[in-house]
């Protein structure tokens, strides 16, 4: 629970952090180089009395604490989205990114706690380590930061996460504990490629037609729901993306076809079934049209688990700090289908994830029309100090 002083202290940053979190929303940046982002972090956790240390290709880790212990680690993803901005913010990019998942949000709001844990150093019964992480949109930022020893020197204990969430219904600044177990769906990205042999449209015979091949692929890949898997798991296969042909060559049958697209899983052994069968689907329904197929998983995150300790010490602090009026539960009963590469740093140390709601419209994330309330960072600054310093003071 912070103390009144510390409350007071971090309402004083609320100014600050607008600033900053204006900065970062109008020069996003993508994946896993955030060359401008990174050193404008930088910049201020050196300003906080800080000593930033790289981790991984454009992690940042600082540690707050004085003596040895415990350590609890703070995460705030950095980067942005391939989305051209639609709102009227004055302070609106105009690079072609957008900060539409909030993520300009979560490193104002971790920066926020850093500047209260480093005022309160001497007061923290263990240390903190703050992680800013690039690539969680593309799902390798954790990977790499934990491929860099990010819950190493010194051994993380546990975590948590925030992200910020529209909620139409809810007010701005209501915080939502989520609950425990999995909450958040694993990902893989995909793409499968189909082979067959161009010629022309008034000939098919003499042909192999790939995008043919591509669409008895495409909907034999929805009967895995339907056919395959118990009615009593949920996972979700979509194909976004479906390339073939060239535009302005309708009489052309193309060579190659590419579909590419998502599966979501809350089951391990049910994302290790699907993917197997994507792979035998996909390659003997080609080979009964005479082409070849193959799936690629290009990318991927585990789910994301919440430790039931952790989430309800986390819950019971929150609700000591904030009142239990600011605490409302998730409008859902059941794990969100989206993910959340922090799932990889779930799978190794007790953590919890803690929603917040900042818009109260109703427009999804990763919208280009999607606005958030600003007024909420300092909420958030509040949110990531609160649950580290509890967590340190128990036991």
């Amino acid at each position: 629970m912070l103390t009144e002083k510390q409350k007071s202290f971090a309402n004083g940053l609320e100014a600050e952090l607008i600033q900053i979190r204006r900065h970062l929303h109008q020069h996003p940046e993508i994946g896993m180089e955030l060359p401008k982002t990174v050193a404008f972090v930088k910049e201020k956790l050196t300003e906080y009395g800080y000593e930033p240390k790289a981790c991984g290709e454009s992690g940042i880790t600082v540690l707050a604490g004085k003596k040895s212990g415990k350590t609890f680690l703070l995460r705030g993803d950095m980067d942005a989205l391939p989305i051209r901005e639609l709102t009227d913010l004055p302070f609106k990019s105009e690079n072609g990114y957008m900060h539409a998942c909030g993520h300009d949000m979560h490193t104002t709001m971790l920066l926020g706690a850093a500047k209260i844990l480093k005022e309160f150093e001497d007061d923290l019964t263990g240390q903190v380590k703050l992680l800013f992480q690039p690539g969680e949109e593309i799902l390798s930022g954790s990977k790499d930061c934990i491929e860099h020893q990010v819950l190493e020197n010194p051994k993380v204990d546990a975590g948590m996460m925030i992200h910020v969430f529209p909620f139409k219904g809810f007010k701005a600044g209501q915080i939502i504990p989520t609950p425990e177990g999995t909450f958040m769906a694993s990902a893989d990205w995909f793409e499968i490629n189909i082979k067959g042999r161009g010629g022309h449209g008034s000939q098919p015979e003499t042909s192999i037609d790939p995008i043919n091949v591509a669409v008895h692929i495409y909907t034999a890949l929805q009967e895995l729901s339907a056919r395959e898997i118990g009615s009593e798991e949920r996972f979700v296969l979509t194909i976004g993306e479906f390339t073939g042909g060239t535009p302005g060559a309708s009489n052309i049958i193309p060579e190659t076809t590419v579909m590419k697209g998502t599966l979501r899983t809350l089951k391990e052994d049910v994302r290790t079934q699907v993917k197997e069968r994507m792979i035998v689907m996909a390659e003997n329904i080609a080979k009964a049209f005479r082409a070849e197929a193959e799936v690629i998983f290009t990318n991927g995150c585990t789910t994301n688990v919440n430790d039931p300790d952790l989430t309800a010490f986390a819950k019971k602090s929150l609700i000591d700090t904030f009142g239990t009026e600011r605490i409302v539960a998730i409008p859902t009963s059941t794990p969100l289908m989206g993910s959340e590469d922090f799932g990889e740093i779930s799978q190794l140390i007790p953590t919890t994830t803690v929603l917040l709601v900042a818009s109260e419209e109703n427009i999804n994330l990763h919208n280009p029309a999607i606005v958030f309330d600003e007024s909420v960072l300092i909420e958030g600054a509040k949110v990531y100090a609160d649950t580290a310093i509890s967590w340190l003071k128990k036991d």
